[in-house]
């Protein structure tokens, strides 16, 4: 699938009239966040939850919520010569990861888009109230919260929105993302750590970089645990997962370090 940055037709992705639906059981209801909840845990008719936890490199103590997919992100095939009006992905747009699962799994894509919607059609405070009703309601471990394993930012509103719902969140957890949207404003990104993917602006806690090889990595950088354990031989059951490693997720502070890994 080529790149869209954005313009697709939401009313055409299978479920649509399903997520409707569940929007319209949240606006009547007279406890919205629990009804949003609810859509972040257990979906509706033909798609599941909205809200994931965990998979081969992040911990199932770290939530995963998409804004957007990797066909639509904002930044999708974009170079430095080429940049897209958001910003520039480090990553070929053949080398992808979320895009290539957005070609191999069928309902990835679709269920993306559907995430961008109810997205933008739940507020801050009822979202942050939401994220907060699963924690009380999970068995296990809900401490961190990744934003955005496929797409990225597109405007300033998704910083300031997310900006606000971490604020609610408060230390019940942690909200981190990574992004190469480095033409938008982050000056509003104060309760949540942003981990910039790419070094053409000054924004975010740290940079988040790929390098050739881990001799490359600087002396004052970290090359990332999780990678370091896959080269050295570790099985991957015993190693250090996002989450249990959080090197990118703790705010920018005087012992904080830039994070590399190397170009697959």
């Amino acid at each position: 699938m080529e790149p869209t940055r954005g313009t697709y037709d939401i009313t055409e992705v299978d479920n649509f009239s399903d997520l409707l639906n569940a929007l319209d059981r949240v606006n009547e209801s007279d406890d919205p966040a629990a009804e949003v909840a609810d859509i972040l845990m257990s979906g509706h008719e033909g798609v599941s939850g909205y809200l994931t936890f965990g998979n081969n490199k992040v911990a199932k103590n770290t939530g995963i919520f998409n804004m957007n997919s990797a066909t639509d992100c904002p930044n999708a095939d974009s170079t430095e010569d080429d940049q897209a009006d958001t910003g520039v992905c480090q990553v070929p747009w053949e080398s992808c990861y979320a895009h290539k699962a957005e070609n191999i799994y069928p309902n990835a894509l679709k269920k993306r888009r559907l995430q961008e919607y109810l997205w933008d059609n739940i507020d801050a405070d009822t979202f942050a109230e939401a994220l907060l009703n699963v924690k009380s309601r999970k068995r296990s471990a809900f401490e961190h919260l990744r934003v955005s394993e496929s797409g990225d930012f597109r405007h300033r509103g998704d910083v300031v929105k997310w900006d606000r719902i971490a604020q609610r969140l408060g230390d019940a957890i942690n909200v981190y993302t990574y992004s190469a949207s480095h033409k938008i404003d982050w000056s509003d990104a104060e309760h949540f750590t942003v981990n910039q993917s790419n070094g053409l602006a000054d924004y975010g806690d740290r940079l988040f970089s790929a390098v050739p090889t881990a001799e490359d990595v600087p002396e004052d950088a970290i090359f990332c645990p999780f990678e370091a354990a896959s080269q050295n031989g570790v099985d991957t059951d015993d190693r250090p997962k996002c989450g249990e490693c959080t090197a990118c997720i703790e705010p920018e502070s005087e012992q904080s370090r830039d994070v590399f890994i190397t170009i697959h």
